[in-house]
């Protein structure tokens, strides 16, 4: 099985985690009492700080130098290739959780919905793109 079979199989997966979450958010309804505390903005930036994480991160990784002098690095173009990826999939998927969270807080329904359509968003629109060489 090649690299950006293994990634759309995370990627269903992680669409998986997202829906479970909504669904759990469908089960138990908090009541939100029309004011957000501390516990919600704390929240609401580890929403935000994910979304751009996962664009940050990837490239991060991506666009890492491998050192020279390092002989024993098994760092190549595929792996960080694959890392950046995941990394970008996993932290949409976070999103979600962060609004389960916030749901969970009983935090403002249209906020977490929010959170939800986003991770979604994320998660539908991402493409693996062409995969390095893997013996480099």
């Amino acid at each position: 099985m090649n690299a950006a079979v293994r990634l759309r199989i995370f990627q269903f997966a992680c669409v998986v985690c997202v829906l479970a979450c909504l669904w759990v958010t469908r089960l138990v309804r908090h009541e939100w009492q029309g004011t957000l505390t501390t516990r919600h903005w704390v929240v609401i930036a580890g929403a935000i700080w994910t979304a751009i994480s996962g664009f940050t991160l990837q490239r991060r990784i991506a666009n890492r130098q491998v050192r020279p002098r390092k002989q024993a690095s098994t760092s190549t173009p595929f792996t960080r290739w694959r890392a950046g990826h995941i990394a970008r999939l996993w932290m949409a998927a976070t999103i979600g959780f962060w609004a389960l969270l916030l749901s969970e807080f009983a935090g403002p329904p249209w906020l977490a919905n929010a959170f939800f359509a986003l991770a979604l968003l994320l998660l539908l629109v991402w493409t693996p793109g062409a995969v390095p060489d893997q013996e480099a």
